[in-house]
């Protein structure tokens, strides 16, 4: 399997830097599908959120009903990026 890396361009502005890859709530699979869409637009969006809910889900200082939600975002995000997945693998062929 390749490896699960975001593309760089998707990195958040305040990342150090380093190779960041796809959370774990991200099914390899969908990683795959993901991929050959590189820093396609489609992504931006999908990506943003998912950093953004994951972030959240690490937060100590949430109380259990915070963290739940925070959980229920990630979900959507992935299920955002499963849409995401399926509008850009039609333009992939045709931006070569």
């Amino acid at each position: 399997m390749r490896e699960r890396l975001i593309p760089l361009a998707f990195h958040p502005l305040r990342h150090d830097g380093t190779r960041l890859p796809y959370p774990e709530i991200v099914p390899g699979e969908l990683v795959a599908r993901l991929a050959p869409l590189g820093e396609s637009p489609v992504l931006a969006a999908p990506l943003a959120r998912l950093l953004a809910a994951v972030a959240r889900t690490r937060d100590r200082t949430l109380d259990a009903d915070q963290l739940h939600a925070a959980h229920d975002e990630a979900r959507a995000a992935v299920a955002r990026l499963r849409e995401a997945a399926r509008q850009g693998s039609g333009t992939v062929g045709e931006a070569r």
